[in-house]
């Protein structure tokens, strides 16, 4: 099959808004596909791709995010261009017969143009099309690391069914020996079991509390988003003030601020290959406020993007400064590199007898000096045991 074969054309294109020009938007930037655009050199030339999901079949409830690309792309098209541009293409919405026949061919899809170097960005559907990804990506690399965004852990409750709401059950029968690690991100603990809790640190995964990446804390995110190879973004993580009518209200989550700030970490991470944006339902949203933070959300990952921290990524092992503590009551010797340049800490984790580098915060640097094991090293001491 020829890559154009998975995708329904965009046809609709225009803009909606009468605050800014064609050329002044992003509609500007966005190439729409045609059939020549799926020749791999032709493709090669674009850093980002988007791709729609027009199906929600899989994500119990909440079926009407099959509706969401449409809405979505049509409030991004009209925001402001990115002022450093990327090379941008909307391939269209996968499509199949069955839902195993668009699982599939998203796999396909994801795995032909990471290999390319573009990042792809999902938009639409529900989280079941994570899996997907996941997939596609570990045919080729072996360690992952995952992000995910979300208010409570999707396992299984013992149904045995897959989906939207079961997708990290899969994830850990089907990977743990792949995935290198998985943050959940935005977690609200009272939407939580117990046995929940049990499953993820079975699974050597970590939760980050909503409260603490609110507000001045959430820069505790970054390091997170800075590793991650993927990131799965469910947008029912987000307030029902700024998401007003998703069918899984949330009274508490994030603010749109929050979303979009979580998104502009992601781009700016040098290892990102794919962003999803999920579970938005345009028919419990009759304000459209939510389809248009959505596309604020996807504008931010793209400004975050055109910050071209992936060059720099190369250079900043040159440009780090070395810091080793030895703390006594442990008799070992932590190595941490920072770039003053970019502000960005990294630390060594012992891992399959050697080392392995993780991105920190600065204040794990400060928790050693004080003779403080960080738990990010010793979390992942743990695993390697």
């Amino acid at each position: 099959m020829q890559l154009s074969d998975f995708f329904d054309p965009i046809m609709e294109t225009k803009t909606y808004n009468n605050y800014m020009s064609g050329e002044d938007s992003l509609l500007s930037q966005i190439k729409y596909s045609a059939v020549e655009d799926f020749d791999k050199e032709l493709l090669s030339t674009f850093e980002v791709a988007l791709v729609g999901i027009s199906d929600g079949k899989n994500s119990p409830g909440n079926e009407g995010c099959a509706y969401a690309s449409s809405e979505i792309r049509r409030n991004l098209r009209s925001l402001r261009s990115i002022s450093k541009p990327l090379q941008m293409i909307d391939l269209g919405n996968i499509k199949g017969k069955s839902l195993n026949d668009k699982y599939f061919a998203l796999r396909e899809v994801f795995a032909i143009l990471s290999s390319l170097d573009i990042v792809v960005v999902v938009i639409g559907g529900g989280q079941d099309y994570f899996l997907p990804l996941v997939k596609g990506l570990s045919g080729y690399q072996k360690e992952l690391a995952i992000s995910v965004i979300d208010a409570k852990l999707d396992f299984d409750l013992g149904r045995g069914d897959f989906n939207a709401q079961t997708f990290l059950t899969q994830l850990g029968n089907d990977f743990v020996d792949n995935i290198f690690q998985l943050n959940l991100l935005g977690i609200q603990k009272y939407l939580v079991g117990e046995s929940q809790e049990i499953q993820l640190d079975d699974l050597h995964w970590e939760y980050i509390r909503l409260k603490d990446i609110r507000n001045e804390n959430i820069l505790a995110a970054e390091p997170l988003l800075r590793d991650a190879d993927l990131v799965s973004f469910d947008v029912g993580a987000i307030q029902k003030e700024y998401m007003p009518y998703f069918s899984n209200m949330n009274v508490n989550g994030l603010t749109g601020y929050d979303a979009c700030r979580l998104a502009w970490y992601a781009g700016v991470g040098d290892r990102l290959k794919a962003f999803c944006l999920h579970e938005y339902n345009p028919q419990m949203d009759k304000s459209g406020k939510g389809a248009m933070l959505c596309a604020q959300i996807i504008w931010h990952l793209l400004d975050g993007m055109s910050q071209n921290m992936r060059q720099l990524s190369s250079l900043e092992a040159e440009q780090c400064k070395i810091s080793v503590v030895h703390l006594q009551d442990f008799d070992i010797d932590l190595r941490f590199y920072s770039n003053r340049v970019t502000n960005r800490w990294w630390i060594e984790v012992p891992w399959k007898n050697g080392v392995k580098m993780l991105a920190c915060e600065e204040k794990d640097y400060l928790f050693a000096k004080n003779g403080e094991l960080p738990d990010k090293w010793w979390r992942f001491f743990q695993k390697d045991i």
